[in-house]
């Protein structure tokens, strides 16, 4: 399990994004936070999946037998990140936020992953002292785990999650060992 808190994965989160040529990075790794979604699912998102007037982003789910969609609110500052990220690309309506056409979505995701890899230790210790290597997939552990602890109904984060049973909610964010740690750092005081 990844001992960090939400306020740990924002200031990696800022530390990113004061790179102005990172920008990128940072809203793929904050979209993939904040929406508990998969590398593929932030990948593939297209600027018609961002409904700026109802403040909605729609993802098209991966790992999923059929073609599922899930459509969540859009707060006023990933929105407008989101729209600085077209600013900063001359795009059009159906193209994808983050790459030029679908066959650079590999490649980009690699990148997405490779910088993680260098980066997120030296980072994450100079901010937390804590010796913690990320990859692009323990964000979306992280929100769930995240979600958990701020009192937030299982149930609902299965929703999010789009998971086929409570089990396989509590198993992939690893419930019993929370609360076990929980359990035994209680009993202490």
């Amino acid at each position: 399990m990844i001992n960090l808190k939400k306020e740990e994965i924002n200031l990696f989160l800022h530390k990113v994004k004061e790179d102005p040529k990172h920008f990128n990075k940072y809203l793929f790794y904050k979209l993939q936070y904040f929406y508990g979604r998969r590398s593929q699912e932030i990948a593939i998102l297209k600027i018609t999946d961002i409904d700026f007037d109802k403040k909605e982003i729609t993802f098209d789910l991966a790992k999923k037998k059929q073609e599922t969609k899930l459509t969540l609110i859009m707060p006023d500052d990933i929105a407008n990140e989101i729209k600085q990220q077209f600013e900063n690309n001359t795009k059009t309506t159906e193209d994808y936020i983050f790459v030029e056409n679908s066959a650079k979505i590999d490649g980009f995701k690699r990148n997405m992953r490779t910088y993680l890899e260098r980066n997120s230790n030296k980072l994450i210790n100079s901010l937390t002292n804590k010796n913690i290597a990320l990859n692009t997939h323990d964000f979306r552990r992280l929100r769930g785990q995240h979600l958990y602890l701020a009192g937030n109904d299982l149930e609902t984060i299965q929703s999010l999650y789009v998971h086929n049973s409570l089990d396989q909610t509590i198993e992939y964010l690893q419930i019993k060992e929370i609360e076990v740690n929980k359990m035994l750092l209680k009993d202490i005081t």
